[in-house]
């Protein structure tokens, strides 16, 4: 009896463990949702390097960095869209597909990053932190919860 015991308490504990690792849900996206198109940006400083961007409001953005284990959902403020999907896209086949949204960060009221999260992906999912273009060579502030991938555009190696 007693091992029965220690056996339905340890499955509780375990029922419960998993339950409480489960993610909040980001915000959904809007209505009002801008439909973002990729374009490339070369960097002919760096052997013309190039990035995928994104165009948000008057700035570019281009990749920066990705998460670190301090990182929760509730860095995330509000989802203002999603990336259109073409013919060029590697796993998508319903062009109509919203799955990889763009997310404005809480704390970060200059938007000098926004957030890149496919919704599709259930394990192992990284967020891609994009940065402004325009902030290249200048002080600011990089959240917490950025790790910088050591692009050689940012100044980083």
């Amino acid at each position: 009896m007693k091992k029965i015991t220690i056996f339905i308490g340890a499955a509780l504990f375990c029922l419960f463990a998993l339950c409480s690792c489960t993610r909040r849900p980001l915000p959904d996206l809007p209505g009002d949702a801008f439909a973002f198109e990729m374009g490339t940006f070369i960097d002919d400083a760096h052997d013309n390097d190039s990035f995928a961007t994104i165009e948000y409001g008057g700035r570019t953005y281009i990749q920066y960095g990705t998460t670190n284990n301090k990182y929760s959902q509730n860095c995330i403020e509000a989802c203002i869209g999603y990336i259109i999907q073409d013919e060029n896209s590697s796993s998508v086949t319903d062009m109509d597909n919203t799955d990889r949204r763009i997310y404005t960060l809480s704390g970060d009221p200059e938007r000098n990053f926004l957030l890149d999260y496919d919704e599709s992906v259930k394990l192992m999912n990284q967020p891609t932190f994009l940065r402004a273009v325009d902030t290249q060579g200048k002080d600011i502030v990089i959240p917490y919860y950025i790790d910088p991938l050591g692009y050689e555009f940012w100044g980083e190696e």
